[in-house]
């Protein structure tokens, strides 16, 4: 491709992490192309994973409506907004169909996406110029980096980003001075709880280990979830259990003031999820509790991050839970021990690398 300013387009329609992890791309074509005029797609919710993201020029946000009329209004009006700005390429992350009409829709002479490996409802090789096979069985990153590479980016940046602004941070400051959290005594951000009950470890487990932390290592524990009812609730029920009482969060705090405590704490530890990638994006440690999902492909990228995960021959099926009833062997037998036993080597190495010493304050 030429290096004239182009006009790209970039759809991600999926969820928070999903998101999040497309971000290198943004930052490979950045590189590539210093002076196009680059865009995303994503779901509305989701948006704030790119907000404030400097090789991002605009966010545009697809939203449904449960109403027929109201929602096919709302796509029309979607598409003439994307059609205006005269995109030169549309690259579908997403690889379902809506995305795919949406690429098509854009009116972009080059279109590219991923040949798909199962039948689709729709022809992609009509939809799309460019259709990438790829390799099999990658992180998520680097599947997205695919995409960067067909466009003849060299440099594919390897870390994904998170920002938030100077507003953010002074809203998440005194959020957290308010419920007497400060950087005086290192904490722990903790993620038990989940819509998807299939990914989500026992209650009585993780209140275990906030009792742990806080009576072996001097670490405090702030529990963090979304507004969802059931996740409400798995916090309740960790906070309740624990005798240590950690601080809840659950529900409380916007993405970017979560970013920030995540940018805080001395270590994650949680399901599977979009605070699980946030935590790697901000550089904090990660301990990722994985039942069913694929480690390999959705677990925490980059360096210094652990996943505990049941080795046995069914580990990771990819379902919602055994049997079709909603909940994982896998992680109901996962014992208190055996994930103390990672945290203790998790942290032991955070104290050498910070030189920190149980009940310091962080660096």
């Amino acid at each position: 491709m030429t290096d004239k300013a182009l006009r790209i387009l970039v759809i991600k329609l999926r969820y928070l992490g999903d998101v999040l992890l497309t971000t290198p791309v943004f930052e490979a074509l950045r590189l590539r192309f210093p002076d196009a005029y680059i865009a995303a797609l994503v779901n509305r919710e989701t948006e704030d994973m790119l907000t404030d993201n400097p090789a991002i020029d605009r966010i545009f946000t697809m939203e449904r409506d449960i109403k027929l009329w109201p929602d096919l209004q709302k796509q029309r009006q979607l598409i003439r907004d994307i059609r205006s700005e005269k995109f030169d390429v549309a690259i579908d992350l997403t690889w379902n169909d809506r995305a795919a009409v949406l690429a098509k829709l854009s009116g972009a002479r080059k279109r590219l996406s991923y040949l798909a490996g199962e039948k689709k409802l729709l022809h992609r090789s009509s939809l799309f110029t460019d259709l990438i096979k790829g390799e099999k069985n990658l992180h998520m990153v680097k599947k997205h980096l695919e995409m960067a590479k067909a466009l003849q980016c060299a440099s594919l940046p390897g870390k994904i980003s998170l920002y938030w602004s100077e507003k953010d941070q002074r809203d998440a400051d005194a959020i957290l001075q308010d419920n007497s959290v400060s950087d005086n005594l290192p904490f722990v951000v903790m993620h038990p709880s989940s819509r998807a009950l299939h990914k989500v470890w026992t209650a009585e487990g993780y209140a275990a280990v906030c009792d742990y932390l806080s009576e072996k290592h001097g670490l405090q524990t702030i529990l963090i979830c979304g507004k969802d009812e059931k996740e409400l609730d798995g916090n309740r029920a960790v906070g309740e259990l624990a005798r240590t009482r950690p601080v809840n969060f659950g529900g409380k705090l916007s993405l970017k003031q979560t970013a920030v405590l995540l940018s805080r704490a001395v270590l994650f530890i949680g399901i599977d999820s979009g605070p699980m990638h946030m935590a790697t994006a901000v550089n904090t440690p990660v301990v990722a509790i994985f039942g069913p999902s694929r480690s390999w492909r959705w677990g925490p990228w980059g360096e210094g991050h652990t996943v505990i995960q049941k080795e046995w021959p069914c580990v990771p099926c990819g379902r919602q839970g055994c049997e079709g009833k909603g909940r994982s062997r896998c992680l109901d037998e996962l014992t208190v021990a055996e994930v103390i036993a990672v945290l203790d080597q998790q942290i032991e190495k955070i104290k050498a690398a910070r030189g920190m010493k149980t009940g310091a304050k962080k660096p």
